[in-house]
Parts: structure tokens; sequence; C-alpha cells
């Protein structure tokens, strides 16, 4: 196993995440919260039929918190042992404290929202109801999930993750009742994500860090 004997872990702090966070808002929030709601408007959907609804909220809450974190501690392992695999480069960002509570925020109430409005709420209704079949609405909205990650520069084995949990994802929201409710799986979705970046980043230097401490004595 290689390890890479860094003399300086370069830290990720609030204003690295700021700054991707700011360059995102306009080419991916906006739009996607965007094309949502122009449809609302001018087709007359309901917003309901989109998943913006409160049904049965106390069991999404607790489901979603549940599933989030055993999902959220395969994402971690995914991270370290698939993607890393175990080891700190040039390229690694560890993030500090502030940086992981600032992500938390992000991914779990901005980021997973927005994305699970966009392709679970609407991509997955209006391409099941344009082919009268909700498996290709399922299907094809997890497919344009999976490779939207790839426009973020995200490598294969990193989008491999995407398209396994993106299966979760869908079935969690597909296999709701109508009207089906994105709170559970937002919530799933914005914990898995915060495994797979920032926890998984923490988790891969603690690894690192006690590895190459054991190489290193006589």
């Amino acid at each position: 196993m290689k390890i890479y004997n860094s003399p300086r872990i370069v830290r990720s702090s609030t204003a690295d995440t700021l700054k991707w966070f700011l360059s995102d808002i306009p080419v991916r929030f906006l739009p996607s919260i965007g094309i949502p709601l122009l449809s609302i408007i001018f087709f007359h959907l309901s917003p309901a039929s989109l998943g913006l609804t409160l049904q049965n909220v106390p069991a999404q809450l607790w489901l979603g918190v549940i599933i989030g974190l055993i999902m959220a501690t395969l994402a971690i392992a995914y991270r370290v042992w698939i993607v890393g695999p175990f080891i700190v480069g040039p390229w690694f960002r560890w993030p500090t404290l502030n940086d992981h509570i600032f992500q938390f925020f992000i991914l779990v109430v901005i980021n997973a929202p927005i994305e699970e409005f966009l392709f679970r709420g609407f991509l997955l209704t209006v391409i099941s109801q344009w082919t009268g079949r909700l498996f290709w609405g399922a299907s094809i909205s997890w497919l344009i999930y999976t490779l939207y990650h790839r426009l973020g520069k995200w490598n294969w084995r990193s989008i491999g993750g995407v398209a396994i949990a993106g299966i979760l994802f869908t079935i969690l929201y597909a296999s709701q009742p109508e009207p089906r409710s994105l709170v559970m799986v937002s919530i799933v979705h914005g914990l898995t994500t915060c495994g797979f970046l920032s926890w998984g980043d923490e988790v891969t230097y603690r690894l690192w860090k006690q590895k190459n401490v054991e190489n290193t004595l006589p």
C-alpha cells in the first residue's frame, strides 16, 4: 500500500466550501429550482405531485435519519476503500471542524433537497407521466442524476458510488404512496453525501495518519 509522506496536510476551510458553493448557485442550484417551479407555473402542475408535501412527516424524519446514517456509513467505506483508496495525496483537503459543520448545512439543508426536487420530484414524475410507466420515469431520472455528476468532473469510481446511492434514493421515493414526499429521501441523500464527501475525508485522513505513523516506527 502506497503512503504519501506529505510534510503538510492542506486543510479545507469554510472559505473553500463557500467558494464552490457560491459558484454552484447560478450553474446548479438556480436551474435545479427554477425548471420545476416554472413547470408548476406554466403547466399547472400540482406541487404535491412533485414531492412538495408534508405527508406523514414524523415517520419521514426518523426513517430518513436512520436510513441516512446507515447510508453515510456505507458511503464512508466506499470513499475510503474504493475511491481513495486509503491514500492522502497532494490533492487531498482535510476539513476543519467549522468546515465540517458548514458542509453539513450545505449538503443536508440545501444541496440534497434541491437535487431531490429536480431529479426525483420533477424528472421522475414528469417522465413517468409522459411514458405512462413509473419504471421509465425512475430509470431515466436515475440515469440523468448519475451522469449529471460527471459535469462536476467526478471520477468514474465516485460516479459508481453515486449510481448505487441513486438507486436507493429512487426506490425510497418511488415506492411511496401518492402523493409522495421528498422529506425522507432528501435526508437520506444529504447524510449519504456528508458521509462520502465530508466525513469520508475525515476518516480517510485519520486512517492515513495512523498507517503513516505505523510505517515510521522503528
